[in-house]
């Protein structure tokens, strides 16, 4: 009877613990008429391991899965507070066509991992597409329409979609040959498909489960924010008083000398753009009036590579070996990075200082490419675009000492242990791949324009720091490259959600990991100094990509935080008003489910254990 007992046990927990999640997903398929939708079934299993993340796809698909897998696991691992290095993590994904990889099956691949983690059912009358960011956001897909209809044929009820992806345009689809704009929900109601925008991984999970997760909360941390003020204030005070002195140095040798040598022409632009750094520098001194030091100390900067610009144009144009001028300009400017350079280079990295000294890294490589860049120009007999690469390199590379400057936390916190970089390389490796497919899948469902070009060109920047053991810097590139690449596609119109988001990442930091994410708060004050919805909801993602950065990179170097966080799982019983989905009809599913694993798990348990002790009588 013990044994009967024994294996029934056994059984009923390998059913339990070991089962497979499997959750349908709406894609696409390239056919000779264009796009169509489809769905594939991934199976998700979830073991004991050391950290890996498997992919088997059949057929093999368009593009590489395999990046969007490791950031679902990521995320999943990260809302239940799960170690994800004493797991390993498998997805099987089946398809009867081949599908068009990439980012967009990534929030339902998430959304499965935690169902598998928590042993939760999955609904299997609801269907997702979306990617999935780092921070638990759901990012923009296309192919929207098409999916929402394989949707549909699949027997989906509720269909959710990234939020503002609402409405989609089709070209050329007007009597007229126009663009013609449909509106999603309305066209999923014809198909009898309710159609949901969802903004986090926290929304969809909800749709899925019926379970309601609810968020670490925290806190600003008064300290920290104080000392980033401080730091910020500081950094205004000295670059405004520079800006300014050389303002009037330049008006004065402008307006009240006589320039022989200036044409009218080029005397009537110096003097435009002289005009636009005044009222840049009064822009400058209002933001910080405001209280806005990081971006006073922008656009104060921008003011200062003018003012050089002008200077040495007139410098060039009075001297009498003008070639000779600026090829001695150049060196001197070229020989003062490589000062820079050296001195940043002996910074030791340490856990509290490695925003600080990302940044001047990335300023003094950016300013090396100016130099390089003006030394072509010069080449090729272009003297005044040499000068305007050269005058920005030049306060590019002074920039760069600034930051480094910052790094002292004067007391505020310890200065931290010293930091490997190559300690960083997984986390590198994942931040590229993600980069990888979501610009390359933008470059294959959108045509090509300049910001997908800009995120190609910071592609390829990640990848290069990357070959060259310059960790941070690649994972820096490649949140520029997936930022500019999810903006093309779509952006999030909503910045009062955006902003709450990116204060939640910040909050996190600060509360959590007891650092101060200078670069997140800096982003997110300069989206608050903007007035175009555009630039607010760029910066504010730019925010919370810095705040998450920030969390990736201390766990991965195990920093010791404040406790695991609070982590509430509430399960819904009932509708309440209000509710958009039929809980109860949901929740009926989900019961019906669990019930059948359980006596299937009893009935093997029973037969199992009849067999063994039949063969032991």
């Amino acid at each position: 009877m013990k044994k009967y007992l024994l294996f029934l046990l056994i059984s009923i927990f390998l059913n339990i613990a070991f089962g497979d999640v499997t959750i349908t997903v709406p894609a696409v398929s390239k056919t000779d008429y264009g796009y169509v939708g489809t769905t594939i079934n991934i199976d998700v299993r979830v073991s004991n391991g050391s950290g890996h993340v498997f992919i088997d796809t059949l057929p093999v698909t368009e593009m590489d899965m395999q990046s969007s897998a490791r950031i679902a696991a990521k995320v999943a691992f990260d809302v239940c507070n799960k170690n994800q290095k004493d797991y390993d993590v498998y997805y099987i994904v089946r398809s009867k066509v081949p599908i068009v990889g990439g980012p967009s099956a990534g929030g339902a691949l998430c959304v499965a991992t935690i169902a598998e983690l928590n042993n939760w059912s999955i609904n299997r009358d609801v269907m997702m597409t979306g990617m999935i960011y780092p921070d638990g956001g759901i990012g923009p897909v296309g192919g929207i329409l098409e999916k929402l209809k394989a949707a549909k044929v699949a027997g989906a009820r509720y269909f959710l979609i990234p939020y503002g992806e609402r409405y989609v345009t089709l070209e050329g689809l007007s009597t007229e040959g126009g663009n013609t704009t449909i509106d999603v929900v309305e066209y999923g109601k014809k198909l009898g498909v309710k159609v949901v925008e969802v903004r986090s991984i926290y929304d969809a999970i909800y749709y899925f489960t019926n379970y309601t997760l609810v968020e670490e909360n925290y806190t600003s941390n008064p300290i920290l924010e104080e000392a980033y003020r401080r730091k910020m204030k500081n950094l205004a005070d000295e670059v405004l008083k520079l800006t300014e002195n050389s303002y009037n140095y330049v008006n004065d040798r402008l307006n009240n000398n006589l320039n022989v040598g200036l044409n009218y022409q080029m005397e009537t632009n110096l003097k435009k753009r002289l005009k636009e750094c005044s009222n840049d520098l009064k822009m400058a001194k209002k933001l910080y009036s405001q209280g806005y030091y990081y971006a006073a100390t922008s656009k104060a900067f921008g003011v200062m590579i003018n003012l050089e610009t002008i200077n040495t144009t007139l410098n060039y144009i009075e001297s009498t070996d003008k070639r000779s001028y600026l090829k001695n300009y150049l060196i001197n400017i070229q020989e003062d990075i490589e000062n820079k350079k050296k001195i940043i280079k002996n910074k030791k990295l340490t856990k509290n200082n490695f925003e600080y000294i990302l940044a001047s890294k990335s300023r003094i490589y950016e300013s090396e490419d100016l130099i390089d860049k003006a030394w072509k120009e010069y080449y090729n007999d272009n003297p005044f675009s040499a000068i305007e690469y050269a005058s920005y390199g030049k306060w590019r590379g002074k920039s760069a000492i600034w930051w480094l400057g910052l790094s002292s936390d004067e007391g505020i916190l310890p200065d931290g242990e010293h930091i490997d970089e190559y300690q960083l390389m997984p986390l590198a490796q994942k931040y590229l791949d993600n980069a990888e497919v979501v610009v390359l899948y933008c470059s294959m469902v959108l045509p090509e324009t300049g910001l997908i070009e800009d995120a190609e060109e910071k592609l390829d920047k990640a990848k290069e720091y990357y070959e060259k053991g310059e960790y941070l810097l690649s994972i820096t590139e490649s949140i520029d490259a997936y930022v500019y690449a999810t903006t093309y596609l779509n952006y999030n119109t909503d910045t009062d959600y955006l902003k709450e988001r990116a204060e939640k990442r910040i909050y996190k930091v600060m509360g959590k990991y007891r650092y101060l994410p200078v670069s997140a708060m800096g982003y997110y004050e300069y989206a608050n100094s903007f007035n175009n919805t555009f630039y607010k909801a760029l910066y504010y993602k730019y925010s919370i990509a810095y705040a998450q950065m920030d969390i990736d990179i201390l766990k991965e170097i195990n920093h010791n935080y404040t406790g695991e966080g609070n982590f509430f799982i509430l399960r819904n019983l009932s509708s309440s008003p209000g509710t958009i989905c039929s809980v109860n009809n949901h929740g009926f599913y989900a019961v019906v489910i669990d019930i059948a694993y359980l006596f299937i798990g009893l009935f093997c348990g029973v037969l199992l254990g009849y067999f063994i002790g039949k063969n032991n009588n």
